[in-house]
Parts: C-alpha cells; structure tokens; sequence
C-alpha cells in the first residue's frame, strides 16, 4: 500500500519509530522492553546501546551493543508489555490461567466484559486487548490504591480508554447490565453470586478464579444450591516448559504447578 506522495505504508509500518515500545532479546535471560527516546541510552550488563540507532531500523533487525553483545528488536506482545512495565503490588494471575480464561470467557472484540478483583491491572489489560477497539472492561476495585496502579499501568500501554475502574465492593451492586461475561478474582466469590448473575445476559459465562480447594469446594456448592448456573466446571492448568538446545531437547527441571483454580459456570434463567 502507497500513501498519496507514494510512500510505501506497509514497509513504514515495520520502521522502529521514536515514542515506540520494543522488544530487545539478547538471551533467554535478557529480555528487555523499553520506549524509544532520543537522547536516551539503554543499559544492560552486556553493554549499552543509543536509542538513535535503533530509529528506522526495521523490526526484527540484528543490533551490536557497546561490548559486541547482539541481540535483536522486535515488536513487544501484550504479554511482553505488561509482565515487563507493570507495577504489580499484588499477586497476578500466570499467562496459563489467563489464556484459558480467555477462552472460557469467550473474549472478542466489542464485548463488555465485568471483572471484579482488579488489582494491579494485569487480567484487565489481556481482556482489554481483546474487546478492542469496541467493547468495555468494567472494573471493580475495593481498594484505591491498587485501583491507582491499574489505571496507571493500564495507561503506559495505552489500554486504559477500553477500561472504566470503579473503587467499590462489588456486593454494593454492578451499574451495568446485560454483560457478556465476568471475571471474578476474589477471595470470597459466593456472596457476590446474585449480583453477578443480576447483571449479566442471559447464557453469559463467568469464571471464578479462587487459590484453595476448600474455596472451589464451598464456591460450586453456592453455584449448585443457587439453580440458576450451569455447566459449573472447575480447572487446573499446569505448565512444563522444555529446554531446546541444538541436538539436545529436555523438559526443564522445574514447571509453574498449582498457581489457582479455574471454575467456570454459565447463566440460566429459571421461571
């Protein structure tokens, strides 16, 4: 594609660009992210390398730092952005369960989604992504400080315009209606049970993400007793990662195992 003065758009679209965020990876255990800023200079203890240079340069290119270390420019990921800018004063839920999340929520762009349980902002920037650029995160936060670093991080990303953040308790009532699906995070999900189902749609899915098995335990007899869910399911998602070296390929000597269950159910209506 060619603008009017005939520039090529599509090969400026893969130019590094001043204000930009990239990608640096120098080995498996030097994975930077950084915004480009002339003037700046980007450190490592593999040497440095000027943010000059790196402008125009296409994605993917090979660089040399100050000590003849190289490493490569890439675009980030949200995962890249958000697990390396994200100030995070409170546990986080792993890439695993969220991807599953993901897809038990059935997350799409132009849905509003509800979450409760918002903490550092890390969940409601991977379902912002997805409901972009038409859909809403519905946030609700009890506490303000950690409502504060949500939106602050939210910001550096620039998700935030897809996310409104409410600091309340959640079993004071949702404003919103008619949701397409629910993410809840907290330590207590079956007392806030009527006010999730009051303010979905019908057929709507919701996942409750809870650490113990003595929570899922009293959580699924709340959704059983209640009549009004279901294919109530609950999940554990495990993670063996393998090291890859050229003529050797082994499973790593540790994995991430429990981090949280997943339980996820389903409104019904019932006359």
């Amino acid at each position: 594609m060619k603008s009017d003065t005939g520039a090529d758009l599509s090969n400026a679209a893969n130019l590094i660009r001043e204000n930009e965020y990239v990608f640096l990876y120098i080995d498996n255990k030097r994975r930077h992210v950084f915004r480009i800023e002339r003037g700046n200079r980007f450190f490592s203890d593999k040497g440095f390398i000027d943010h000059e240079k790196l402008i125009g340069l296409k994605y993917g290119s090979s660089i040399e730092l100050s000590s003849g270390a190289r490493g490569f420019i890439t675009r980030p990921t949200t995962e890249d952005l958000v697990f390396k800018l994200f100030k995070r004063p409170t546990q986080v839920l792993y890439p695993k369960d969220i991807g599953r999340i993901i897809l038990k929520l059935d997350v799409s762009p132009g849905k509003r989604i509800l979450e409760s349980g918002v903490g550092s902002g890390v969940s409601t920037a991977f379902l912002a992504r997805y409901v972009a650029p038409d859909g809403r995160v519905y946030g609700y936060e009890i506490r303000e400080d950690f409502a504060r670093v949500a939106i602050s991080n939210l910001s550096r990303i620039g998700l935030d315009k897809y996310v409104e953040i409410k600091t309340r308790d959640i079993a004071s009532g949702v404003d919103e209606r008619d949701l397409d699906a629910a993410l809840i995070d907290l330590p207590d999900p079956w007392r806030v049970l009527e006010v999730i189902h009051d303010s979905l749609r019908p057929g709507a899915p919701v996942v409750f993400f809870v650490p113990t098995i003595d929570q899922v335990v009293k959580l699924v007899n709340e959704l059983l007793a209640s009549d009004k869910w279901i294919m109530i399911e609950t999940e554990e998602i495990l993670e063996r990662t393998y090291e890859v070296k050229r003529g050797a390929i082994r499973p790593r000597s540790r994995m991430i195992g429990h981090t949280g269950f997943i339980v996820s159910a389903r409104k019904i209506l019932r006359d």
